[in-house]
């Protein structure tokens, strides 16, 4: 488990800086509507959300915190699945478009 938060935790700084990018030079849409009317709001703001979100990630790790319920072991590979798609498809498209 503890991996698979660290792998949560870098991905999506990962995905924030190629979403950032994307947005930036209008390559992309964000569809996350949260995610979309923070960007609105300031794009550092975006970026600072993303970061907060891993630290806590990291946090769980570091105060020796990771849940180990069944029930957030699923929810935790089901999200590190589905973000992997959604990274690789927002890299896809910039590659494509560039």
């Amino acid at each position: 488990m503890t991996l698979l938060f660290y792998y949560l935790a870098i991905l999506n700084l990962l995905d924030g800086a190629v979403t950032w990018f994307g947005l930036k030079y209008a390559l992309i849409s964000e569809l996350n509507p949260l995610m979309h009317a923070i960007y609105e709001i300031n794009p550092l703001v975006f970026i600072s959300t993303k970061a907060a979100l891993s630290i806590f990630l990291l946090l769980f790790i570091l105060l020796k915190k990771v849940p180990r319920s069944f029930l957030i072991k699923g929810l935790t590979v089901f999200a590190s699945v589905s973000y992997t798609a959604v990274f690789c498809l927002h890299s896809f498209w910039l590659i494509q478009l560039a």
